[in-house]
């Protein structure tokens, strides 16, 4: 177990020194083309070990997916195919902007290098970047721009620790990260200098077990006044991860919502998916009117017990914490919080920001029994 932490360890501090990161972008989208231009700086432009002319940097280049093929475009040419391209920056402070041709979205910026690759008409685009400027993008995109900065600094040593955690989940796809809900969401370079600055000034911590092992840095937008245990929602429990009350976010934007469902909708979904006897007079009340004080984990009826969150996952509901009250011929469900409620409430850490607690405090309020510690010095506290 002890080599294994330490083979562990090697990995994490080589990727640190080496402050890369490489990141699958549009991973979810299918996109066959793409333009691609320079922000800032300098950059090489390479197809296929051949070095481009520099000049085609200070303009936009076109990359369509021909087969498993790239076709190079710049205005009024087309200046051939290669296997992959590549734009790798000269010197400090580079970063360009990206934009799928064949679907709706928006230009994204992003710092340091990019591998585009191509297969069965699709391309494969990778944002090669350094860990801390990707930190940056990954805070960004979970939780906005618009708040204090020691927040800031929770939410990156949470973003840190979860991508080191899973650094190795895509590497058989031809990189290490993806840029959705699945790894972390990393829609661009951070644009807010105080984002910016809250990750460098907690450049390496990330938080540990008492294990000395990464740990899994959950979040969540809302908890609603209580968070839940990891077991109730993920089947897994971790010592770390315990419900603890949450006053904080209560008067956040996302601490309550209702949903209206018609009545007999909500009834036979309850017959037909979960074999609920609706057809009985007092089972049929308990189901119009249920009621959460603290958090449940079952909507139970005898020996019937139906997972909370399966109620929220069919539904699309914003949490597993809610009310049912019956209404005429609908019911009301009134529920709290946003998400699934496990370790950080984001807008209770907001709060708790905003009152001046530090970073230091808000982590282990949500966090049993981690430590905050820097990359280079877990042997420190490891066994010979």
């Amino acid at each position: 177990m002890k080599k294994l932490l330490v083979f562990l360890f090697v990995l994490y501090t080589g990727m640190l020194s080496a402050y890369q990161v490489n990141v699958r972008l549009f991973s979810v989208m299918k996109v066959s083309g793409v333009t691609v231009s320079v922000y800032s700086g300098q950059y090489t432009l390479w197809a296929d070990h051949k070095h481009l002319n520099d000049t085609l940097a200070n303009g936009v280049i076109q990359l369509i997916a021909i087969n498993d093929s790239i076709e190079i475009r710049v205005p009024g040419d087309t200046l051939g195919r290669c296997a992959w391209f590549k734009l790798e920056p000269v010197g400090m402070n580079a970063s360009f902007r990206i934009k799928p041709t064949n679907i709706n979205t928006g230009t994204r910026t992003y710092d340091d290098a990019l591998r585009v690759n191509a297969k069965g008409g699709l391309l494969q685009t990778v944002n090669t970047a350094d860990i801390e400027e990707y930190v940056g993008g990954v805070v960004e995109s979970e939780s906005g721009g618009n708040t204090v900065k020691e927040f800031y600094k929770v939410q990156s040593i949470l973003c840190r620790t979860y991508a080191l955690n899973h650094l190795y989940r895509h590497t058989l796809e031809g990189f290490d990260l993806c840029d959705g809900v699945h790894c972390q969401v990393y829609r661009s370079r951070t644009s807010q200098q105080h984002i910016h600055d809250a990750v460098f000034e907690t450049e390496g911590l990330v938080l540990v077990d008492r294990n000395l092992s990464l740990i899994t840095a959950a979040f969540h937008s809302n908890c609603g006044g209580q968070t839940a245990n990891s077991e109730d929602v993920w089947s897994l429990s971790l010592p770390y991860l315990r419900s603890v009350p949450d006053s904080f976010c209560l008067h956040m934007p996302h601490a309550r919502w209702t949903r209206k469902i018609a009545r007999e909708d909500w009834l036979s979904y309850l017959s037909l998916k979960h074999k609920y006897p609706v057809n009985d007079s007092a089972s049929c009340y308990q189901a119009l009117n249920f009621s959460q004080g603290s958090r449940s984990v079952y909507f139970t009826h005898g020996n019937l017990r139906i997972p909370l969150k399966t109620i929220r996952s069919d539904w699309q509901l914003r949490s597993a914490y809610f009310s049912i009250e019956e209404q005429k011929d609908s019911v009301v469900f009134r529920g709290r919080g946003y998400g699934h409620g496990v370790g950080l409430c984001q807008e209770g850490a907001i709060r708790m920001a905003r009152m001046q607690w530090s970073y230091q405090n808000i982590i282990p309020y949500y966090f049993k029994g981690v430590s905050i510690i820097h990359l280079s010095k877990l042997d420190f506290f490891r066994e010979e």
